[in-house]
């Protein structure tokens, strides 16, 4: 409650930061064109896992050290969220996709640890660009 307005104050928990949303590069666009044009499908990328808004439920926010931030969608984690990694875990990511209209970087985690258990046969149905050959060129970690 808000002591001079009496008024409840929100539940912020689920808003995302600054860094973790798309507000910030408004002024100047073509940041994530840059950024696109630097990264290609599969091309491995360090990260500290920087956000978990709601476990099991949207996925988890990477910090690249870029101008924008890195997801991976609870769809490419381990079903139980125990078994994903915890905040400030830095570890090895593939870029999974890169939307041109939504500023973010797509990952899928390289460790198949921080993937979920069935990746191999759930990704030949739902890869990048809907086609399976794409991921000849990912490397994932045993």
């Amino acid at each position: 409650m808000d002591k001079l307005t009496g008024v409840p104050e929100q539940n912020n928990e689920d808003r995302l930061s600054a860094p973790y949303s798309w507000d910030h590069l408004s002024d100047d666009p073509s940041v994530w064109d840059r950024v696109r044009a630097n990264h290609v499908l599969g091309q491995r990328l360090t990260g500290t896992v920087a956000q978990i808004p709601r476990p099991g439920a949207i996925g988890i926010f990477i910090d690249l050290g870029l101008p924008v931030s890195g997801f991976v969608d609870v769809l490419l984690l381990p079903n139980s969220t125990s078994k994903w990694p915890i905040e400030g875990t830095v570890t090895e990511f593939l870029v999974w996709w890169m939307d041109p209209n939504r500023p973010q970087i797509r990952l899928v985690p390289a460790e198949s640890c921080y993937r979920r258990e069935d990746f191999a046969t759930w990704c030949l149905a739902h890869a990048p660009l809907g086609d399976p050959r794409v991921l000849d060129q990912f490397r994932f970690d045993p």
